[in-house]
């Protein structure tokens, strides 16, 4: 009998040897994370949005308007790409994407403005959120600086200085990303998560191999008994290959994209570590718990498959529903990425970071105990018959339509992915964005002396609801130390003499800190504390009458959401993401359906009988779109309805396109799960594809097109508009075209090819 070290060694030799020479094993391991990484590297490049196209609607015409036109054609994040006569002309520009935000100088403002109050527009898409802000935060500050001039002279005209209608500057400093980059939180958000979960799924399958019926009574005879030492020889090289592609990650953005790290290192390093081997770790627990690979694929999707949304890196989740709170603090990942931010991005304590190891660390190793214990209890057990399968008839559309749903109570792989899935992420994932915006978040307030202003600021700040001010203190490395632990996520930082300057006309500036490190709280933030320094400033200039009467004769900047008025993250997020959630069910649904058929040595279809799979697939998706659109958007109160028939109408275009793609891929694999192995993996990065979070104008060409092969590209830019902009179909035609290519060409493909030649003896 082989000792446990001899049993050890020979598991790993023989699990790195399939990785090695089986084509798919090794696709998963090397292939498929360099394809990924790829993508978003270059996808991210950039770093910052720059040029976005906007409208400017000028029915003024003026010297003013034209001074803020040139801005604005001087600035490097927008790009004046129209000029429409009209806002109703601009907004249906904004519809079909062809521009983010619109600045509306109405007729008159020049004969008014710096006489009597006056307001220009800035209005930006808030159904594309990401890029529809900046863009119009870019027009703004235009805006500003071409009335800056205006109001010097006004002042003058007044016998005033001009920093008497001024509010108090608000100099912001983003701690660990000042540029605002989106390679740097997006890279760091999404890149890991992705690898995160193809280990988990790479190693599934690695354990569910060792698996016959729901018993590992065959793998304990083969081990002598020795089933631990085999399995973590069986996970070592999983363990290793992902740990590498983490490592790798890391040294491409801190070292080559020379982002750096703020923190240590070494700790950066050992959470990847940590990650991975949690992440194997847990794929083994939950096979040995299940007994069944497919169910284990599953709850690694539903675990790890929405971890990024659950991590905190978007949308905090301090005040969101409970469930939420709960779920993101079992998570591992929310534990790797709290360590990597801090120790990337803001140079935090390594204190934090050493918790959050420990935390990993011990659920790896419970995780792992566990699993061997749960396969010990199994390997008792007598494996049970396994009879997965999908017959269908070898001709006739109406034939095998019926016996497609015929089969779905049968075929538990299927049905899961088709109907369970569908309903359980209508509800699931939306809770991660339930709390819609950012509220809570702790700030600390730094003032030399406290006051009946520095009273009145605090009140301002917690009357937001965006912030809540957590200390006031008079040192500012004291208040480096609270944002180093985490402890606030802002830091606002009153000057010496802030009141007496105010009082005599001459604002001194206000600094806060924010942690670069999560891009939404960083809007959040600084959005409150410049509101609240505003406000602050105008209620004290209600003493200066002079000067208050000037101030109030500045034009008025109002800058409006589109689509999405409350700005609400969800609102933003999950139509889009309900798109991707779509695709990939019915993708892996129909998928599985393929390679399942293909690993039973199911007799070919003729032509007939696929063309009525697809019509029943299609069928199915087409439900869950209209279930999405109609039911699930009603009942979470997500933007709905703008174009009933064009939804209606596309819902089945789109369904056709995505079973058809998902038919053709399912005959390339030898066994049904490496369907969700493969192709769970790319949920996150198609999204992002989408254009729905970082434009496509931001991407490389190739990529672009690339991306548009995906349905979800076209989908996303197309149901967007019509549930939340009110877009009408003639408006998305480009993208309806777009869909409809794709259907009849996968469509074709999968009828005049069909599926690859059976094999019933998957490797």
């Amino acid at each position: 009998m082989k000792g446990g070290a001899a049993v050890f060694l020979a598991a790993v030799q023989d699990e790195a040897r399939r990785l090695a020479t089986r084509p798919w094993d090794a696709f998963v391991a090397f292939g498929l994370p360099l394809i990924l990484l790829a993508v978003i590297a270059a996808m991210l490049a950039p770093g910052v949005i720059r040029q976005a196209p906007v409208a400017v609607v000028d029915q003024d015409n003026s010297a003013f308007s034209r001074a803020a036109i040139r801005n604005m054609e001087a600035s490097p994040g927008v790009r004046v790409a129209h000029a429409p006569a009209t806002v109703d002309e601009a907004v249906a520009l904004m519809r079909r994407g062809e521009v983010y935000s619109i600045a509306h100088f109405p007729s008159g403002f020049s004969e008014g403005a710096f006489r009597r109050p006056e307001q220009v527009t800035v209005s930006f898409n808030g159904a594309f959120q990401t890029v529809g802000a900046l863009s119009a935060l870019g027009q703004s500050s235009a805006i500003a600086s071409a009335a800056a001039p205006r109001l010097e002279e006004r002042a003058r005209q007044m016998g005033l200085p001009a920093t008497a209608l001024e509010p108090p500057a608000v100099q912001v400093s983003i701690i660990g990303n000042p540029q605002l980059s989106f390679e740097l939180f997006l890279g760091g958000l999404l890149a890991p998560g992705v690898l995160h979960l193809l280990a988990a799924c790479s190693a599934v399958l690695a354990v569910g191999r060792l698996m016959q019926g729901g018993s590992f009574k065959a793998f304990k005879a083969q081990t002598g008994g020795r089933t631990t030492a085999a399995l973590i020889g069986t996970l070592i090289p999983h363990f290793v290959i992902f740990t590498l592609w983490g490592l790798a990650w890391i040294g491409w953005l801190c070292g080559i994209r020379g982002w750096g790290a703020a923190g240590s290192l070494p700790l950066l390093m050992l959470g990847v570590v940590a990650l991975m081997a949690v992440s194997v770790a847990l794929s083994a627990l939950l096979v040995g718990l299940l007994g069944d690979v497919d169910m284990a694929f599953s709850a690694t999707a539903i675990y790890s498959g929405a971890a990024i949304a659950f991590s905190n890196g978007t949308l905090p989740l301090d005040h969101g529903p409970r469930f939420a709170r709960i779920w993101s603090d079992i998570l591992p990942y929310t534990h790797y990425l709290r360590l990597q931010t801090g120790q990337m991005v803001t140079g935090a304590a390594p204190g934090g970071a050493w918790r959050d190891l420990m935390v990993l660390s011990v659920v790896a190793v419970i995780a792992l105990i566990l699993a061997a214990v749960l396969i010990g209890l199994r390997a008792r057990r007598a494996p049970k018959a396994e009879a997965l399968a999908f017959p269908l008839p070898e001709r006739g559309v109406g034939a095998a339509f019926i016996a497609t749903f015929r089969n779905l109570p049968r075929a538990r792989p299927v049905s899961s992915l088709l109907i369970l899935a569908v309903v359980l992420y209508a509800f699931y994932y939306p809770a991660a964005y339930a709390g819609q915006a950012a509220t809570g978040l702790p700030v600390a307030v730094v003032t030399p002396t406290q006051s009946a202003l520095t009273r009145a600021l605090v009140e301002d700040l917690n009357a937001s609801h965006a912030v809540e001010v957590a200390a006031v203190i008079p040192s500012t490395a004291e208040a480096s130390d609270l944002m180093r632990r985490g402890v606030v996520d802002g830091v606002v930082i009153l000057p010496d003499r802030f009141e007496s300057d105010l009082a005599r006309g001459a604002p001194s500036g206000v600094a806060v800190w924010l942690n670069g490190g999560y891009l939404v709280r960083v809007t959040s933030v600084g959005k409150a504390v410049a509101a609240a320094a505003a406000h602050v400033a105008e209620t004290r200039l209600e003493g200066l009458p002079q000067a208050a009467r000037a101030a109030k004769l500045g034009p008025t900047l109002k800058q409006e959401s589109l689509f999405n008025p409350t700005e609400g993250y969800g609102d933003y997020a999950v139509p889009a993401v309900s798109l991707i959630i779509l695709q990939q069910t019915l993708l892996l649904g129909a998928g599985v359906i393929s390679a399942l058929r293909r690993e039973t040595g199911a007799a070919p279809m003729r032509r007939s009988a696929r063309l009525g799979l697809w019509l029943a697939l299609t069928a199915i998706g087409t439900a869950s779109c209209l279930f999405y659109f109609g039911f699930v958007f009603w009942v979470q109160d997500y933007p709905r309805g703008g174009d009933l028939g064009g939804v209606i109408l596309l819902s089945p275009v789109f369904a056709a396109g995505v079973s058809a793609l998902g038919l053709l891929l399912g005959g390339l694999f030898d066994r049904h799960e490496r369907v969700l192995q493969v192709l769970v993996g790319t949920s996150a990065p198609l999204f992002f594809l989408t254009g729905a979070a970082w434009p496509h104008f931001m991407m490389p060409k190739l990529l672009v097109w690339l991306a548009h092969l995906s349905p979800s590209t076209a989908a996303v830019q197309a149901f967007v508009p019509m549930n939340a902009m009110g877009a009408g179909l003639r408006e998305v035609a480009p993208q309806a075209l777009g869909l409809a290519a794709l259907a009849v060409i996968f469509g074709a493909l999968w009828l005049l090819l069909g599926p690859a030649r059976s094999s019933a003896s998957p490797s």
